[in-house]
């Protein structure tokens, strides 16, 4: 089938023709749905690159399971469905991730100022930096004026000349790299982590 014949498909027709690894067709059902999953991701979130991300998390899934998914709705309806769900575990993760901030940043004054919570808070300080060092030259540097000079977005991106929607971008994918290098801790030692590393 050539491409003036995909783009004349339903969308149901072009998920007959995934299921039998047709890559045309899939290209052309994220072309036709990726423009409008992505507007409901971003109003949504308010953060480009996460609402990319799970856009494509979408359509990834869509082509992993083409052989065994059935759908009984419209493709479109399901794929937002999907993604609904997707924007509200991100959403559920973001109320994690303030809370425990809200707890470290409001925590007693004398416990700040005990030694042994000190030294643990610098441990936990080096183990941040190293972690950076798997970063992408831009994102580290991005990272580490964050974490150790603790600037705000907008003065890294005046020290950097970027936009400011990119030092976004770049705290986003370092801290998804951070819980992905740190998946095995514990979940409370994660969060406390990525609390020094990215939300003071």
């Amino acid at each position: 089938m050539d491409p003036i014949e995909i783009e004349l498909c339903t969308d149901g027709e072009l998920m007959d023709l995934i299921r039998k690894e047709n890559r045309s067709a899939f290209n052309e059902l994220y072309k036709r749905h990726w423009s409008g999953l992505l507007d409901v991701a971003f109003k949504r979130l308010k953060d480009e690159d996460i609402a990319e991300e799970l856009v494509q998390e979408v359509f990834l899934n869509l082509y992993l399971k083409r052989e065994t998914l059935t759908i009984t709705t419209t493709i479109a309806a399901y794929l937002h469905t999907v993604l609904k769900y997707k924007v509200l575990d991100e959403i559920r993760a973001r109320l994690v991730r303030n809370n425990y901030r809200e707890e470290w940043l409001n925590r007693p004054p004398l416990l700040a100022a005990d030694a042994h919570t000190l030294l643990e808070k610098k441990e936990l300080s080096d183990l941040i930096v190293s972690l950076a060092d798997q970063l992408a030259p831009k994102c580290k540097e991005v990272f580490l004026l964050r974490h150790q000079q603790q600037l705000s977005n907008k003065m890294i991106a005046e020290r950097l000349k970027i936009a400011e929607k990119t030092v976004e971008g770049h705290i986003s994918t370092a801290r998804k790299t951070l819980k992905n290098l740190l998946k095995d801790y514990p979940s409370d030692f994660l969060s406390i982590l990525l609390c020094l590393a990215l939300l003071k």
